[in-house]
């Protein structure tokens, strides 16, 4: 879930707009710490490149946009598990439209401090984020769960399981937190390098046998076994589950 929206400018910190959907840090201090973060990445690491930091189960993410001498640095903070491609995309949006509204003067050596004029950008974000809107119905919904429920009772190798898209979005999840932020970060890796869609994958983990499979061209269902289940039982296994999931969501 999406916390904070901040736009800012990067040289000096100052904060021109600010969206709360969770008050979690304060505004200004937060601020003031990206602000910090982004003057280390380009003092220390001779770089402008900030793309995204994980602070415990948080996450920033970063869009730079250099305006003359100046640069304005637009960043959402949210979940660690939220999906990083959408909300990449999300936050383009926000520096797209952002810039296309206010007079990039007013953006650079004209700011006068005063952020009130651009209050009216909130609906902007509005907009922006309502297109993000649930892939499947309630009903639907509980319609998964409850063969998620019978999935646990089926077989004594599962551990538990997941719905996601093949980007990683999470539908529903009874997977082990750090389980899950490991699949979110394979399917973001593929997704971004050019893979957009896995049709099956079945690793042996640390942690238990590891079984992704392509419900279609949206959708993954994940089944995690303990590591001592037979592989072709995980396959056998994984195929049913998946094929219920299709059947509810197609």
């Amino acid at each position: 879930m999406i916390k904070n929206v901040f736009i800012q400018k990067g040289n000096t910190g100052e904060l021109i707009f600010y969206k709360t959907y969770e008050d979690i840090f304060d505004v200004k201090l937060t601020s003031s710490f990206l602000s910090a973060i982004f003057s280390f990445v380009k003092q220390t690491l001779k770089t402008e490149k900030l793309s995204e930091i994980e602070v415990g189960p948080f996450r920033f993410i970063f869009e730079i946009e250099r305006i003359g001498r100046d640069e304005l640095l637009f960043a959402l903070f949210a979940d660690r598990t939220d999906n990083l491609v959408e909300l990449r995309n999300q936050l383009r949006e926000v520096k797209a439209q952002f810039l296309q509204k206010f007079d990039q003067d007013d953006l650079t050596h004209k700011f006068d401090g005063e952020i009130s004029k651009f209050n009216d950008f909130e609906q902007n974000i509005e907009n922006i984020f309502e297109n993000n809107k649930p892939l499947v119905s309630d009903d639907v919904k509980n319609d998964i769960i409850e063969v998620f429920n019978e999935l646990q009772t089926f077989s004594v190798y599962v551990v538990s399981s997941a719905l996601l898209t093949q980007t990683g979005r999470v539908i529903v999840s009874y997977l082990d937190p750090h389980v899950l932020s490991e699949i979110i970060r394979l399917l973001e890796g593929r997704f971004i390098t050019g893979n957009y869609k896995i049709n099956e994958l079945i690793s042996l983990e640390d942690f238990g046998i590891l079984s992704l499979k392509g419900i279609n061209e949206h959708f993954i269902s994940v089944v995690l076994f303990k590591e001592n289940c037979p592989f072709e039982t995980s396959l056998i296994t994984t195929k049913k589950f998946s094929n219920r999931l299709r059947n509810l969501i197609t």
